[in-house]
């Protein structure tokens, strides 16, 4: 059994509970203090990585341990058993931080830790730098923490973020990363009985993932794991997890549009769902919001909108989320909406009586996830 950690983005913690729960109901955290925190098998762990969309990584707890000298943390970290994860041609990242401890020096303890793993499997192996979230080559993310001289030492099995899910390699402005898209359609308790439409879908993010979800498709099939480097990887057991969940897709009857003003953008989110394998069953449209228009089931729209950083200077966007509130009143009566927007003030500008669902951050800005029911 391997104590894992689920690292989310903070402010959708829960959102990333309520989906472990959902999708693995026998999986029960392993720490009061931490609810993120679980015992599984190795099986486990690769399924996690496949068919989770919330997390950014999935961690393996590999050594906790005090250490208050340099000499004590080289000694403790080579005799933990490396051998069961990093093979002879792999190299290493390791990230490392300190607080309120006697080893207060990342860069140092980050090569002690590098001299007990080349001292552990008596061989050189090289230590890569650089801060980059992507990852190319055979190599492995160690993550030290220093804490009160508690050391804890994580091993990544992700490899590339979880929202890296391999489809999306053209973005439009301001893109909205998938893990995030996906946690405002699991926030929202949309179901895929229910059309969606997003009126401002830039590159196509949110109607992309709620295809997926509708087509019950695991967000990692198209791409690769740092699990699959470690030498107790068995990949014939990977083969069979990866055809359990893809032998029976769903046919999707769900009715999802996503909208945008700029014809570069539903371009590239065209290419973005040919590649996801769901473009046709997206309607895209480009118009402007004046022109969306509803089905005739009432659903949701779920959106992220221009925002800026100087609302009171910017009047064209306290503009458009007027119009936005508008067109919503005109012609969505009975529908849900769920919108990003970072300033509760823009975000009244709908007239909607929004309220707060979740709150976190969107490529360095703090924006909240409103919600409101279109009278």
């Amino acid at each position: 059994m391997y104590k894992i950690f689920l690292v989310v983005p903070p402010g959708i913690e829960q959102i990333a509970k309520k989906e472990v729960a959902l999708l693995f109901p026998k999986l029960r955290p392993s720490s009061a203090i931490d609810e993120l925190e679980y015992e599984c098998d190795l099986q486990t762990i690769y399924k996690l990585n496949l068919l989770l969309k919330v997390p950014n990584r999935i961690l393996v707890r590999f050594g906790e341990f005090e250490a208050t000298s340099f000499q004590d943390l080289f000694t403790k970290s080579a005799r933990l058993p490396w051998k069961h994860f990093l093979k002879k041609d792999i190299s290493v990242k390791i990230r490392t931080t300190c607080h309120k401890s006697k080893l207060y020096h990342s860069d140092a303890v980050t090569q002690r830790i590098h001299q007990a793993i080349e001292s552990n499997l008596a061989i050189k192996v090289p230590l890569l730098k650089g801060d980059s979230e992507e990852s190319h080559g055979k190599q492995q993310l160690i993550i030290v923490r220093l804490l009160h001289d508690q050391v804890t030492i994580s091993l990544d099995s992700s490899g590339n973020p979880l929202y890296m899910r391999g489809y999306r390699e053209i973005v439009s402005k301001a893109p909205l990363r998938e893990n995030l898209a996906a946690s405002l359609l699991l926030a929202s308790d949309w179901t895929p009985e229910l059309p969606l439409i997003d009126p401002f879908c830039g590159s196509g993010t949110i109607p992309i993932e709620a295809a997926l979800i509708a087509k019950n498709h695991p967000p990692g099939l198209y791409r690769d794991f740092a699990f699959e480097n470690w030498p107790e990887f068995n990949q014939s057991t990977w083969q069979t997890i990866r055809r359990e969940y893809t032998q029976n897709p769903t046919n999707i009857t769900t009715r999802i549009q996503g909208s945008d003003r700029n014809i570069g953008s539903i371009e590239i989110a065209r290419k973005n769902a040919e590649k996801a394998g769901v473009n046709h069953f997206i309607d895209w449209k480009n118009q402007s919001i004046s022109d969306v228009k509803p089905f005739d089931q009432p659903g949701w729209i779920i959106t992220n909108p221009p925002y800026g950083l100087r609302i009171s200077s910017n009047k064209d966007i306290r503009n458009l989320y007027a119009q936005f509130g508008n067109v919503l009143r005109q012609k969505f009566q009975g529908w849900n909406v769920l919108f990003l927007c970072n300033n509760i003030n823009l975000a009244n500008q709908t007239k909607l009586k929004p309220k707060s669902l979740l709150s976190f951050s969107n490529g360095g800005i703090n924006v909240q996830a409103f919600y409101a029911k279109v009278d």
